[in-house]
């Protein structure tokens, strides 16, 4: 049930799987399409779902590195590479970027890169960690240690983002932002917290035990929405693209 939705079981990498779901869904209307997921992390999970389930688009998933099985899907092809400098030159339809911009030394330069790759009126969508961060259950803050060592790229430098500040960006680069959302409300950052902490003390079956659980938190995040949140969700439309700034650090993806 769990490789249905995103190929693994980190409680995070759910619900950020259901989050994209929900949002590029109506997206990919067209029967085709070509979409890059810019820094997809080991297993390229999100590009893997939507491959699944959109079998006549392709999706380019990019990332610093690569351990572990590479995608068998046949609309899926993974490449090594680094943010930087895109070795992919498009134009995608799509391009979806999770938790990558706090790992890049400049952002608008990055955003600006996005749009260069994009066709005119192409769909850019953002999920970046909030300025605010609320933590809800004693001790889970201590707990990331369960998820190892950091990869290259993995280092955070920035700890959040505004909305607003964001927005900025992308107008910057040449977008029009379409919709901005909190994520990771109260009741589903603290069914995350409960996996987190049970993951660091070997609980075992705790993810397939809080998934329904999580899952509906999350539909129902969805559709009330919410004015706080862990995590800001942003879709972008590209219109022109504006100028260009200095640098972009190398980054993978982690989250």
């Amino acid at each position: 049930m769990v490789e249905r939705w995103t190929g693994g079981l980190h409680a995070g990498t759910v619900v950020k799987g259901l989050y994209l779901q929900w949002t590029l869904g109506p997206r990919f209307l067209s029967t085709s399409g070509l979409a890059l997921d810019a820094g997809c992390g080991e297993g390229a999970n999100f590009a893997r779902l939507l491959a699944r389930r959109r079998p006549g688009w392709r999706f380019v998933a990019i990332d610093l590195a690569h351990e572990g099985t590479r995608p068998t899907e046949p609309n899926v092809s993974f490449c090594v590479g680094d943010l930087r400098a895109l070795p992919v030159g498009g134009p995608f339809d799509v391009i979806y970027t999770i938790d990558v911009l706090e790992h890049v030394e400049d952002p608008p330069r990055l955003l600006a890169a996005f749009a260069d790759c994009l066709r005119p009126h192409g769909i850019q969508y953002l999920h970046v960690p909030a300025a605010e961060q609320r933590h809800f259950l004693p001790g889970v803050d201590r707990e990331y240690s369960w998820l190892g060592p950091p990869s290259p790229g993995d280092v955070h430098l920035y700890e959040g983002f505004e909305s607003a500040q964001l927005a900025s960006w992308l107008r910057a680069a040449g977008f029009a932002v379409v919709s901005t959302r909190r994520t990771f409300g109260t009741a589903v950052s603290v069914l995350k917290e409960l996996f987190m902490l049970a993951e660091a003390r070997r609980v075992p079956g705790v993810g397939l035990a809080l998934l329904p659980f999580l899952a509906l938190a999350a539909r129902l995040e969805w559709w009330w929405g919410g004015r706080r949140g862990n995590g800001v969700a942003i879709v972008a439309r590209r219109m022109a693209v504006a100028g260009r700034p200095a640098h972009v650090s190398a980054v993978g993806a982690r989250g």
